[in-house]
């Protein structure tokens, strides 16, 4: 509250604008005399910015000691003006040599792209806007070479995952550190349920997202994606896996306030790539007497029953009287429903609701000679596909500036969210309350012949929560309904800095910031109890049906996390020309970081007494309270210079010493460096255009890496564990009959810990063609990751089981190249074609040798849930790229001919082997715009990948109880496996004899038998990803609005995957967006494809 206070308090002496300062105005227009309406505006080497209104027209204000403004706008040439006497600077673009960017640097200072030496990108809001994304890191995916961006399901608000050329961590994550307005974003995930949606714990949880999701889109001026040595190792330990600079939005100076209303609308359908088989219902028939006699049964979630017929049959349970008994009718007859044995159309897509969108916001921006500011608030709200599941945000932003004289300046920046969010259960079986009702595991282990759309009503006799349709689940909508698990998040991220010129070329910045996070969590859990209930079986009631009682005692939880960070920054900043050949940059600065993390919990023992109330005091034994707060502190000191020479030579050095608190005493400090040089020869005043008009040739090297952990120093002590769980809320832990405990760590203590570091180096190249109308960027990396920390099984007789060691050594290698094409450039058409390819090799190089490890880490282990099929984990081994996928797998003799057993069904390799991994042999991205006129614009991006492996989930289950299309195979007669021979015996050296195999199999057996391996399927998709089309209404038509843009647009509007795929996207990873464990798809919410439109007006 105190940090909080004292920023606020602030804000207002930054708003009671005073003195004099220097303004500068102008027009910004192209070689063609027509004004440029949204042109970026900098001052060179400052953080200070502007664009052009609906007239050209700019207005921006110079600190003491200026020199020099850039100007840029796509299509057109960067141009540097020297900043006179006059206050008036006119601008007029051509096209011209330069790539034509104004890139954010590391420091936080504006600089023309050629003067940078480093791999970067900037993706400017129009491009990140072009259709109404949910979060800034949705909008990104396919626009930046080398990113991979995936989210963990398709549930609202889910979480995020970016990662910038590979993975280069075994286990403290590789989330790209995301900056905003000069703030480090504490990125973390949050979730609910009794999961937590990480590595190893991947079965009902509630994914709550994580907080870069937080930020508004529509509040974003640019995102520059910072992948360079030289860049990253600023940021220190925070920086090591690259950095995603974000810049919201600014005033300007105005004669009168801007306003800016946006609003936006779409409806959304879940994208459904998994096919379920249509030919066969609920039973037993077809598998083989997996169910004895039985053909048809209701009860039943099996899909191997009896061939389709459309003959009508009772179905769902039969209603009961007061005492549990069948309750007749006055006939005498049984009551009961009847339906047609028959698949139902489009069933799968009937669970899903239609969901929605809404996004409208409104700014203002304007300001003085004094003061500039800029105020938007914007409501997001979205309906999920899955029943009950919602998300609602506010969204305020407040970026203010003052001259208080000549010499000195403040900048104030708040960003506020505010987050309301229901979510439902994700990933695992939905087999019994106790494992949750994951929505889509439901839906896809469910026969096509029950009907979703008529067991919604859970209030009806025939199939209410008690007895649904079959033995295994509640029914699914009481559970949606009743079983509320809710997140409220309120995320502030506010810094206030104070700029003092001295003199001409030095500038002194102090600033405070801070993110800080509280999220409330609240988790009802519903009472009931039912008995067995009566189901249909061939056309006779069967009592018991439901195998047995299920009872629920009811539960409440609540729980707290603050999350506090504290950032203190002062640098010194020198930037002025040496002479006329020479210019100098330099920053010498310190940060401090202070983070405080306190959660609380609360939770109900033993049941709830009385029904739907929600409330600890309503717990039937004593509350279970849980206490946890944890700090952290990192400080450091930096330094960046870079030199350039007439404009064609530029080097850049950078270096930071960091001291940890988790790091040992006397071993706490750490240092990195990095640097680069660029060479422009086309800037040089010999170079004669010709086709090629742009050059640059560039290098750098640097490190970067992570602390680490908190608390892995010393062994510690948690108050009152759990010693055991015996299941149904019954527990057995301290305090025990009133006496409190403490249980020491399982965890040795290692004092002498290092960490961990990355050494990358790259090399690049730049072209122009044609006065840009041809334009390549490419770069080659090498990184080279050691000193992992790793947590090291140790023998049990030392009393402890793991201790962390500094392990391993990881290498990715890899190249980028981004393209743009201006194919066509008249008066009335401009069109615009860019893309990019990457690809990286990942290779774990070293992993610790001994008895217990041997040469692999264990990232993720027991994927396949069904017995029968072997065991199947993610590992990083020696000689394997991270993540990869190490299970049984089929027999295969020398020239590659299955080995089946006397049964006819495939053996399974006896010892574990490498079967692949997710990693893309390269990504691609392929995106379009044209104008037609100066009005009319259509926009659409293709994304995908190729190559990789995942495991699906969705596949194991499904295959099991018969409902994917996959088990109809040779209509399910028996059959021969195909290609496959039978041992029989070994010859003199001891080495199998293999005859041809004529013993067949059915499908049921073929499908339980087959080894781990079957369920990794083939990683590559390709996406439509965005379309856009969008109208402009001229200004001279408007009146008093300065602008009108009407639009509509579709979102993730066509998937293409590999032929064997029929089960899941392989771009979601259903552990949570902030885990390592990817490449795994656990059957959770899908992704949803929208269709929308938007009114952007300007007044």
């Amino acid at each position: 509250m105190k940090q909080l206070l004292t920023t606020l308090l602030l804000m207002v002496v930054t708003m009671a604008s005073a003195l004099a300062q220097r303004t500068i105005t102008g027009i910004v227009s192209g070689d063609d005399g027509e004004t440029l309406i949204g042109a970026t505006v900098t001052v060179k080497n400052t953080s200070v910015g502007t664009r052009t209104d609906a007239s050209g027209k700019y207005s921006i204000v110079a600190p003491e000691g200026s020199t020099t403004l850039i100007v840029s706008y796509t299509g057109y040439q960067t141009l540097e003006l020297a900043i006179g006497a006059s206050n008036s600077i006119d601008a007029t673009l051509p096209a011209g040599k330069s790539l034509g960017e104004v890139v954010i640097t590391a420091t936080g200072l504006s600089r023309n792209k050629s003067d940078v030496v480093y791999a970067n990108q900037t993706v400017n809001s129009a491009d990140l806007n072009a259709v109404a994304n949910k979060s800034v890191l949705n909008a990104l995916q396919g626009k930046v070479a080398g990113v991979k961006i995936g989210s963990a399901s398709g549930a609202v608000g889910a979480s995020t995952r970016v990662v910038l050329r590979g993975e280069t961590s075994l286990t403290q994550g590789n989330n790209a550190l995301i900056i905003v307005d000069g703030v480090p974003v504490n990125n973390s995930a949050a979730s609910g349920g009794g999961g937590t949606g990480k590595a190893g714990d991947r079965d009902n949880y509630v994914d709550f997202g994580n907080r870069g999701n937080d930020i508004n889109p529509d509040d974003v001026e640019s995102v520059t994606v910072l992948k360079g040595p030289a860049a990253t190792t600023l940021y220190g330990s925070r920086g090591g896996s690259g950095v995603i600079l974000i810049t919201t939005k600014k005033g300007r100076k105005a004669e009168k306030a801007n306003i800016t209303v946006t609003s936006s609308y779409s409806v959304e359908e879940a994208y459904v790539l998994y096919k379920n088989q249509e030919k066969y219902g609920s039973g037993y028939e077809t598998c083989n007497g997996c169910g004895g006699a039985t053909k048809i049964f209701m009860g039943e979630n099996f899909a191997w029953g009896s061939e389709f017929n459309g003959q009508l049959i009772p179905w769902t349970s039969v209603p009961l009287d007061a005492a549990g008994n069948l309750a007749p009718l006055t006939n005498g007859k049984i009551e009961q429903l009847v339906r047609p044995y028959s698949a139902v159309k489009n069933n799968i897509q009937n669970f899903f609701d239609i969901g929605n969108t809404w996004r409208n916001s409104i700014s203002f921006d304007g300001g003085t000679d004094k003061f500039t500011y800029f105020v938007s608030y914007t409501n997001f709200k979205n309906e999920g596909v899955v029943h009950n599941t919602k998300l609602n945000k506010h969204n305020l932003l407040l970026n203010a500036g003052a001259q208080f004289s000549p010499k000195l300046r403040s900048d104030f920046s708040m960003n506020y969210s505010k987050t309301n969010q229901r979510g439902a259960t994700e990933g695992g079986y939905p087999f019994g309350y106790s494992s949750g009702t994951p929505a889509m595991a439901f839906v896809t282990q469910t026969p096509s012949n029950i009907p979703f759309e008529e067991l919604r009503d859970y209030n009806s006799p025939y199939h209410d929560f008690k007895g649904f349709y079959g033995q295994y689940s509640i029914n699914p909508y009481f559970i949606l309904d009743k079983q509320d698990v809710r997140n409220s998040v309120d995320n502030l991220i506010s810094s206030v800095s104070l700029t003092y010129n001295p003199i001409q070329y030095l500038s002194v910045v102090g600033k405070v910031s801070t993110n800080f996070i509280t999220s409330n969590v609240t988790e009802k859990g519903p009472k009931f109890s039912y008995e067995a209930a009566a189901t249909w079986s061939d056309g006779d009631l069967v009592n018991g049906g439901r195998g047995g009682n299920t009872l629920s005692l009811g539960s409440y939880k609540e729980s707290t996390n603050r999350i506090i960070d504290l950032i203190y920054d002062a640098s010194i900043n020198y930037q002025r020309p040496i002479n006329e050949d020479f210019k100098i940059s330099s920053t010498l600065g310190f940060q401090s970081i202070d983070q405080a993390n306190r959660f609380v919990a609360g939770t109900t023992a033993g049941g709830l007494v009385i029904p739907e109330f929600y409330d600890l005091s309503n717990s039937a034994e004593t509350p279970r309270a849980t206490a946890l707060s944890t700090k952290y502190r990192i400080m450091g000191a930096y330094f960046n210079t870079s030199l350039g020479y007439r404009d064609w030579l530029f080097g850049e050095y950078s270096a930071r010493q960091d001291y940890s608190s988790t790091l040992p005493n006397g071993k706490r400090g750490f240092f990195y460096q990095g640097g680069g040089i660029s060479v422009v020869p086309t800037n040089l005043s010999s170079f004669e255009a010709g086709p090629l008009n742009y050059l640059k040739l560039r290098a750098g090297i640097g490190t970067a890496g992570k602390d680490a952990p908190q608390y892995r120093l010393d062994s510690y002590y948690g108050l009152n564990p759990l010693l055991l769980d015996l299941g149904d809320d019954y527990q057995i832990r301290f305090p025990f009959n009133g006496v409190p405990g403490a249980q020491r760590s399982n965890r040795i203590g290692n004092p002498d810990l290092k960490p961990e570091l990355s050494i990358t180096s790259e090399v690049g190249i730049d072209l122009g063609f044609f006065e840009n109308r041809l334009e390549f960027e490419y770069t080659y990396y090498n990184i080279n990751s050691k000193n992992q920390i790793v947590d090291v099984n140790v023998p049990w007789s030392s009393g402890y089981s793991i201790v962390p060691l500094n392990i391993g050594r990881m290498v990715n290698k890899g190249h980028e190249l981004s393209v743009r094409v201006t194919p066509v450039k008249t008066s009335m058409i401009d069109w615009k074609l860019y893309g990019s390819w990457s690809t990286n090799d990942n290779e774990v190089i070293e992993i610790i040798q001994n008895e217990s490890n041997a040469d692999e880490l264990v990232i993720y282990n027991g994927l396949v849930h069904f017995s029968g099929h072997g065991s199947m984990n993610l590992i990083a081994a020696e000689g394997q790229p991270f993540g990869t996928f190490k299970g049984t797998n089929f027999v295969y003799t020398g020239d590659g001919k299955i080995v089946v057993d006397a049964n006819g069904n495939p053996k399974q390799s006896a010892n574990l082997e490498y079967l692949g991994n997710y990693q893309p042999d390269f990504l691609a991205t392929l995106g379009t715009e044209i104008m037609i006129g100066k009005h009319f614009s259509i926009r659409g991006l293709l994304d995908g990948r190729k190559g990789g492996v995942f495991y699906s989930g969705t596949k194991v289950s499904t295959e099991f109880n018969g409902t994917a299309s996959t088990t109809i195979i040779h209509d399910r007669k028996p059959f021969l496996v195909e290609n496959s021979v039978v041992q029989n015996g070994v010859d003199a050296n001891g080495n199998p004899i293999y005859e041809a195999n004529t013993k067949q199999t059915n499908a049921y057996s073929f499908f339980k038998a087959s080894p781990a391996s079957a369920y990794l399927l083939d990683a590559s998709y390709l996406k439509l990803r965005e379309l856009a089309v969008s109208y402009s209404f001229p200004t001279t038509k408007l009146g008093a609005f300065k602008g009108i843009t009407i639009g509509v647009f579709a979102k993730n509007l066509k998937y293409w995957v590999a032929e064997e795929n029929t089960f899941g996207d392989p771009e979601v990873g259903g552990v949570g967006g902030a885990s390592d464990a990817v490449g795994i798809e656990t059957t959770t919410t899908p992704t949803s494809k929208s269709f929308g439109a938007e009114v952007r007006l300007k007044f």
